[in-house]
């Protein structure tokens, strides 16, 4: 039986979230070298490693920190097929009441650790042909979210970074694209009310939750050598950001 992902290596950040175990626990199914970070879910993560995964505890906030990372991360391997950017944070506010702390923290995990991340990890990308870049995105970065200024805005920039960098390593042959995951249970909408999660599930054209599982295979599908000709997009799930 093909398998989709045989010796390539993953590297996915935010690998402990819900569509994060599914991806690693798939692209270790499919042949792939896989690592991931994680922040504080270490019981999550050694689980993962069960799988044949490698798990880093990493701040993604803390640039010295992913300094250190990167350099071990390129002792550990000559090259990198493909790097997802999973990672999230959220400091919800409305804009009056927004701190510049809560609005720093969310842009330096969101949108500066996937800048610096590839810049850091690029010679390694640029070992395979072709590599490919992967940011999870949301439509609040398309149509913003009332109360969540700081994460819309770093989505936003997300999106539109994905979009440049298509452009600028075109050439290279590393492909750049966004996956927008869609309005999903998991630990960062924990704290929703219930009446928004309603009214989210009746705006969803399919009236539906978005099912990680089902994001995991189309990225692997994504990840695989079946698609190399696609760069610079943002692929939509149905269930809307509410």
């Amino acid at each position: 039986m093909e398998l989709l992902l045989q010796d390539k290596t993953l590297l996915m950040t935010g690998g402990t979230s819900r569509l994060g175990q599914a991806l690693v626990r798939k692209a270790a199914r499919e042949g792939a070298r896989v690592f991931f970070t994680f922040f504080k879910s270490f019981r999550a993560a050694q689980e993962l490693e069960e799988t044949g995964a490698q798990g880093f505890s990493l701040d993604l906030a803390n640039v010295p920190a992913v300094d250190r990372f990167a350099a071990l991360f390129k002792e550990k391997t000559k090259g990198l097929d493909i790097l997802i950017h999973n990672a999230a944070a959220t400091a919800d506010a409305p804009i009056h009441k927004m701190s510049e702390a809560q609005w720093d923290a969310v842009m330096r995990v969101n949108l500066k650790a996937p800048f610096y991340l590839t810049q850091k990890l690029l010679p390694l990308l640029l070992r395979r042909t072709p590599s490919k870049v992967f940011t999870l995105v949301s439509r609040a970065g398309i149509h913003g979210l009332a109360g969540a200024s700081n994460y819309a805005a770093s989505k936003g920039g997300l999106i539109a970074m994905t979009q440049a960098l298509a452009r600028e390593l075109g050439r290279e042959k590393v492909l750049v694209n966004a996956v927008n995951p869609g309005f999903m249970r998991s630990s960062m909408t924990a704290h929703v009310p219930d009446e928004v999660l309603q009214k989210n599930l009746q705006e969803s054209p399919l009236q539906t939750f978005s099912d990680p599982e089902e994001v995991a295979d189309f990225l692997i599908y994504l990840s695989s050598d079946r698609m190399r000709q696609v760069t610079g997009q943002v692929f939509h799930f149905e269930s809307r950001s509410f």
